[in-house]
């Protein structure tokens, strides 16, 4: 990031590579000669790029097809990277990838169970997805909304200044967890920008919905954003606790009685995302090193925001574009 000097530098690229960089890295534990890793960002991103595409979704249905659909030869790159890392792993064993952990787990019953390969593999793929899309969208809007509110930037670094004057520079498990400020930045943007789609459940009993009946076994869609805009602990009529510039309140996390009745970015109940907790660390461990090393401010501050479209989660139209420098104690 500091590598630009005086000139500008667009973030949510920054975030693609770092969250695409942990994918291979981490959740497939891959070996990438350094001309691969194009390839693989690529792959990510087209196949990312058309999961809303319903049409790009029938290659998934009739085999054949895959190859002649951009998402489809996407996906069976993928797909190829992680049945030659399972291979690897039955061949040599276990080791430090979360692919490995999801590999070599067995069920608590019986201790002997373990998932499929088929199995194994989409579920690869959804941390794929949820650590590098989601995390990636996620940082961008961090890094927008610490942006258009310097003060709160400000204490971010603050926080980690106290972090490493306590204990040290290096960061932990156990340290990440006393970043409590961080922590309610990241939650409060994604109250704020949660992602762009719905919980898809089936009923299990009939209910009734605001007077309106849900037959047991049809099925119900959620939407996540507009769950979190209508929670009355914080919802203002004038809709500025959703707005960018006025409802961004990571203060609001710091009190039992202030925090939001309901958040969901990662859905919840039995099928909550099984990437939440690698996606909130490596938001948080890149946070804190930033907030440790660089200042920053927005190209476009004054300007209205203009956002991404066909997008799973928000994307601000200039990938938030920033003028940084070295940060000053």
């Amino acid at each position: 990031i500091l590598e630009v000097g005086d000139g500008t530098i667009e973030m949510e690229k920054v975030f693609n590579d770092y969250t695409l960089d942990i994918a291979w890295k981490q959740i497939l534990g891959l070996d990438l000669r350094e001309e691969e890793v194009p390839q693989f960002h690529k792959a990510v991103a087209d196949w990312t790029g058309g999961i809303l595409n319903p049409m790009l979704l029938l290659p998934f249905r009739i085999p054949g097809l895959m190859k002649f659909s951009k998402i489809g030869r996407a996906r069976t790159y993928l797909t190829s990277k992680v049945e030659e890392k399972l291979a690897k792993l039955e061949r040599d064993g276990p080791d430090n990838s979360t692919l490995s952990k999801l590999y070599f787990a067995t069920d608590d019953d019986d201790g002997t169970t373990r998932l499929t390969q088929a199995q194994v593999t989409h579920n690869a793929l959804f941390l794929i997805f949820a650590g590098s899309e989601t995390s990636s969208s996620t940082l961008t809007c961090v890094s927008l909304l610490l942006g258009l509110h310097p003060k709160v930037w400000k204490r971010v670094q603050e926080e980690q200044r106290e972090l490493c004057s306590e204990d040290g520079e290096g960061l932990t498990r156990k340290r990440l967890d006393k970043c409590t400020y961080l922590d309610s930045v990241v939650k409060e943007t994604l109250r704020m920008h949660p992602v762009e789609t719905f919980e898809l459940r089936r009923a299990a009993k009939t209910l009734v919905v605001d007077g309106k009946q849900v037959p047991e076994g049809w099925l119900a869609l959620g939407n996540i954003k507009e769950t979190h805009r209508r929670d009355p602990a914080v919802y203002r009529e004038d809709g500025s606790h959703m707005d960018d510039r006025k409802g961004f309140e990571p203060n609001r996390w710091l009190e039992e009685s202030a925090r939001p009745s309901v958040w969901m970015p990662f859905g919840d109940g039995p099928r909550r995302c099984i990437g939440e907790r690698l996606a909130m660390t490596e938001m948080k461990v890149f946070l804190a090193m930033l907030a440790r090393k660089v200042d920053y401010e927005l190209v476009a501050n004054d300007e209205e925001i203009a956002w991404k479209t066909n997008t799973v989660m928000a994307r601000p139209s200039d990938g938030v574009e920033v003028r940084a420098r070295v940060a000053v104690a």
